[in-house]
């Protein structure tokens, strides 16, 4: 986080976690755009400071905008996704504490950074989880998700060993090992159920853009993928950035 970047305009807690805390943006006039950041850092930091930048940009084109902090670390997939779920649940309806311009949203859009796009892009995929997934259902809430150069594809992931074992370690084992696990926690083996824009950049050295071609070719007429050329990893994070338009052109494409 850049040291002259402000504080968020307010912060809340939206769960029974320490983790559950999300970070509030309010735009100038009265909106029904919520977007949720989830943070990346390889599911293993409490990154989501490194997303106010992106916070006060988003609000200032005009979304509320919530920066969500989740569970984490070693074997953590199952309280991450539980975070997720109540993140969406509770932010949305605690939004008219927060500012008088909030209206009841009409969108929920989840924008999600590496390791926090895999948890957006599984979001959008709840209906698809294996039946008895505490966290399936029809009612998804979420209207679209932008997935940025997102792990969204964990065999392969793990196949590739990203960060030296990260998929592993958030699983808690390979996709031999735990495929049950897989099966619930794998973008790649469920299917969105709303609109879904993933970008990545042509230069990532850090999340291959593999996964996101994969994640695209098996999701099929619900996912879109933007390679965007000169772009690595870091990038979506900055406002400042060329690839920044291609974010909010892409929000502005999933909440029409």
């Amino acid at each position: 986080m850049a040291d002259d970047v402000e504080n968020p305009d307010a912060s809340m807690r939206y769960g029974s976690s320490a983790s559950n805390i999300a970070d509030v943006f309010e735009p100038a006039e009265p909106t029904d755009s919520l977007v949720l950041l989830l943070h990346g850092g390889f599911w293993d930091a409490p990154d989501r400071f490194r997303t106010w930048a992106a916070g006060h940009a988003l609000a200032a084109a005009g979304h509320l905008t919530a920066s969500v902090g989740y569970r984490h670390g070693a074997g953590g997939w199952a309280s991450a996704f539980d975070d997720v779920v109540t993140a969406i649940d509770q932010i949305q309806l605690s939004g008219r504490e927060w500012t008088l311009h909030n209206e009841a949203p009409r969108t929920i859009t989840l924008v999600g950074h590496s390791a926090g796009g895999h948890l957006a892009l599984w979001a959008a995929s709840r209906s698809s989880l294996p039946g008895g997934a505490r966290w399936k259902t029809e009612n998804l809430q979420v209207t679209g998700v932008v997935a940025l150069a997102p792990i969204a594809d964990l065999a392969r992931a793990a196949d590739l060993d990203i960060a030296d074992g990260a998929v592993e370690r958030f699983i808690g084992g390979t996709p031999t090992e735990v495929p049950d696990a897989y099966s619930m926690a794998d973008p790649a083996q469920l299917s969105p159920a709303i609109p879904v824009r993933l970008l990545h950049g042509a230069d990532d050295d850090i999340v291959p853009v593999e996964l996101s071609e994969r994640y695209a070719q098996k999701a099929g007429s619900k996912a879109t993928l933007d390679v965007v050329d000169g772009v690595g990893n870091a990038e979506w994070g900055d406002p400042s950035s060329d690839a920044w338009q291609r974010l909010t052109a892409a929000i502005d494409e999933v909440t029409r």
